[in-house]
């Protein structure tokens, strides 16, 4: 079974559409002639749960797509095409779509869901996926869903945005980038300007407190160097000794476990 990747030309075809309550022969590649791109949705079944949410919910977006993006909505399920013109032409509280007007594809003989690699052989249905195709026909962003849990509108809009904005300016989009934010040049210099600027370690901010605190009425100090600093320690016992115990308590052993540890990291 082939299967459409990203960077890689959509598979062609033509099928029988629903468009406004008739039937009609469509072809992928004719929203490529016409300069659009296309968001292929497809579904798993007609007269169901979840598939009536989506469909309503792009429809309703349709001007966002077509007049602000020039992008093409389409959705495509293994039903036959006069199931698909029924349930447009129902009402939604008797559980159809109540007239929508995004063109609705029959796969009924499977050859585009194969095509595509979401045809689920055991059920007969097509998976919950979304291909993005851009205007020369590639696809440039697949995303499959679990078959319960239906397509955001934003997050469609948004990579359309996103990859429409990498065209346009040659710059890539980071992690949650939205239209008007700024983008990435691709292939400048990633090397930071001036001195690094290491973050403090909790031991390096202890240090100095430890330090003071071990000095002792006497004021007398060894020094003691680790991997980044070095700080004093006290010759004479310590006030935070227990004057009991030649022990060192349990804040001394904590800090001195911390030490041996960042040693152990610095080392390896």
């Amino acid at each position: 079974m082939s299967c459409a990747a990203v960077g890689q030309p959509a598979p062609d075809f033509t099928a029988t559409t629903v468009m406004d309550g008739r039937l009609k022969e469509l072809s992928l590649s004719a929203y490529a002639d016409a300069g659009h791109w296309t968001c292929l949705v497809f579904f798993p079944r007609a007269w169901s749960y979840i598939c009536p949410t989506e469909i309503r919910a792009f429809s309703a977006r349709l001007e966002e797509f077509l007049y602000t993006r020039t992008c093409a909505v389409a959705f495509i399920s293994t039903d036959s095409e006069h199931s698909l013109r029924a349930w447009n032409h129902t009402s939604e509280m008797e559980g159809g779509l109540g007239g929508v007007h995004v063109p609705l594809i029959s796969d009924c003989n499977h050859n585009v869901s194969r095509k595509y690699g979401v045809f689920v052989e055991k059920e007969g249905v097509a998976q919950r996926a979304l291909f993005i195709i851009d205007p020369k026909g590639i696809v440039r962003n697949i995303s499959i869903n679990d078959a319960d849990i239906g397509r955001s509108v934003d997050e469609t809009l948004r990579l359309i945005d996103a990859l429409q904005f990498k065209d346009n300016f040659g710059e890539g989009c980071p992690a949650d980038w939205k239209k008007g934010d700024e983008g990435i040049k691709m292939g400048a210099s990633m090397k930071p300007e001036g001195p690094l600027e290491l973050k403090k370690t909790w031991t390096d901010w202890a240090r100095p407190k430890l330090a003071r605190a071990w000095s002792g009425a006497s004021g007398q100090s060894v020094s003691v160097r680790s991997a980044n600093s070095s700080f004093a320690v006290p010759a004479t016992p310590s006030p935070l000794m227990s004057p009991m115990s030649s022990g060192m308590n349990p804040m001394e052993k904590n800090f001195e476990a911390a030490l041996a540890n960042q040693a152990i990291g610095i080392a390896s």
